[in-house]
């Protein structure tokens, strides 16, 4: 087409004839071609992109409906994880708490011990060995979450085991430190009384018989009325009077250790009386045969006398 052509049509015009119902007179509208195409074109295009983008937002909505729906469901997912995460650290602090709770046990079974064998309670876990006090002093320096983080449910579960077999090594120890503070105790080796030892466990010449003659224990003499206290733990025997050993105490300390005190000047305890060591059992006499304020002190051991001296603490007063 050539451009004479196009000049043409834009000259070329529509007539639109308007004709009125009341008779009035006819109105005519003439319009160019080229308006009227154009005019056309504009309204189709237009209806044309409308529609396609109606379409198109359409389908856009359901995709993203689809994934806010998708993004929904990855935010209950992840609320469930908090809430299982948050189930999970608050019984882990339970966990941390009973195992500080038992470390607590075991420092006062340790302290127990210690008392026990006149020790002072460990302060410095730092330098203790590998036991309750070593696993102390790593848990108590870690906060909840550090231990969360270092440590899951096993391994708190190991470390409860450990502590609670040590609780039952701490136990078995109580009971063997029980046993021999027992048999510390029940030894005759506490002095009775303080004072000079007059007459010494051997061959001597006798006092009053000027003879010579095997003495069976110490002479430990003292002011008339001085306390004699039991020389270990033990069951009163006999108390009563014996001859030239005046009034006299005896006592059985148990794994094979007996004890003698005469020349009481009063006796204050009975047959059957079980006493401690150190407990006052006699008031210090002259009676029997004696030549002065004394007690006479005996230990046997399995039947047999021994020089008291061999096990008497200090070995002198």
């Amino acid at each position: 087409m050539n451009i004479s052509k196009i000049k043409k049509i834009f000259k070329e015009k529509f007539t639109l004839v308007i004709i009125p119902h009341s008779g009035k007179k006819t109105k005519q509208l003439k319009l160019h071609k080229a308006i009227v195409y154009s005019a056309l074109i504009f309204f189709t295009s237009s209806s044309i992109f409308f529609i396609a983008s109606t379409f198109y937002l359409f389908a856009k909505k359901a995709d993203l409906t689809k994934e806010l729906m998708i993004k929904q469901g990855d935010i209950k997912g992840l609320n469930s994880i908090i809430k299982h995460q948050d189930i999970e650290i608050n019984e882990l602090k339970r966990t941390t708490q009973i195992v500080r709770n038992k470390l607590n046990q075991l420092y006062e079974l340790e302290d127990r011990v210690r008392n026990m064998v006149g020790l002072k309670p460990n302060n410095n876990t730092t330098n203790s060995p590998v036991t309750s006090r070593s696993i102390g002093s790593i848990i108590d320096t870690l906060s909840d979450e550090e231990l969360y983080n270092l440590a899951d449910n096993e391994s708190i579960d190991a470390i409860t085991s450990l502590i609670e077999s040590e609780k039952d090594n701490y136990d078995e120890l109580i009971k063997e430190v029980e046993k021999q503070l027992k048999y510390l105790e029940s030894i005759p080796n506490k002095w009775p009384v303080n004072g000079k030892i007059t007459s010494k466990f051997g061959y001597r010449i006798h006092p009053i018989s000027n003879r010579r003659q095997f003495h069976k224990g110490i002479d430990i003499a003292n002011k008339s009325g001085t306390n004699i206290t039991s020389a270990g733990s033990g069951i009163v025997t006999y108390s009563g009077w014996n001859g030239g050993y005046g009034n006299v105490i005896i006592i059985s300390h148990g794994y094979g250790y007996k004890s003698v005190y005469a020349h009481n000047k009063k006796n204050l305890v009975k047959v059957g009386e079980r006493v401690k060591q150190g407990q006052v059992i006699a008031k210090l006499g002259n009676t029997g045969k004696s030549t002065g304020p004394h007690v006479h002190f005996e230990v046997h051991y399995k039947g047999k006398q021994i020089d008291p001296l061999q096990i008497l603490e200090g070995n002198k007063k």
